[in-house]
């Protein structure tokens, strides 16, 4: 498994913080490929927003009960609110590869609005793109690196993040071992 991560001040506590209209926490990436599988489970959620976006393989999420299973393949972002549940997992066997970003603010539930992210929506498509990528990977390098206003460009990092979304996403329910969705009946992973 392949992990890189980066924390705003060092700091890997969820919180929330209303002095800004934007603050981004963290950021990071994974990349399953022998380790068979990574789970999350926050049942209570956390106290900032999180984006995952997966650009390789797939997710399988498990929206409002732990019980339904929704596999969301690459190219989409899952969106996470305050308090929502968390339950997720990667496996190995997907090559699961994916960023995920946490972030708070006064303003962060307009400026999703803004972008086009819908109140109660929590999957949108995006389409594969090394834009995206790379996009990530600088913010995850400047909460390493911890420069010099480097707040200011995470903020701008993660702006144009949110500005290339595009439209929702169909969603692929796992039916005996098959992904299926509302416009195609092929598989997308095993």
């Amino acid at each position: 498994m392949y992990l890189n991560t980066g924390y705003l001040n060092h700091s890997h506590m969820d919180f929330k913080d209303k002095s800004r209209p934007l603050i981004v926490g963290s950021c990071g990436t994974y990349r399953l490929s022998r380790h068979p599988k990574l789970p999350t489970y926050r049942p209570r959620g956390r106290l900032d927003y999180q984006i995952i976006y997966i650009t390789a393989g797939c997710g399988h999420f498990h929206f409002d009960n732990v019980n339904n299973e929704t596999i969301v393949p690459a190219g989409n972002i899952v969106l996470y609110r305050p308090k929502e549940l968390q339950k997720y997992e990667y496996y190995g066997e997907d090559k699961a590869e994916v960023y995920w970003i946490h972030f708070t603010g006064s303003n962060v539930k307009n400026i999703l609005r803004q972008y086009g992210f819908q109140d109660k929506e929590r999957v949108f498509q995006v389409g594969t793109s090394n834009e995206y990528e790379q996009i990530f990977k600088r913010i995850i390098i400047e909460l390493q690196r911890c420069q010099d206003n480097y707040e200011t460009r995470v903020r701008t990092k993660f702006w144009t993040t949110i500005g290339l979304r595009k439209e929702p996403f169909y969603v692929f329910k796992r039916t005996k071992g098959y992904c299926t969705t509302d416009i195609s009946s092929n598989r997308v992973c095993n």
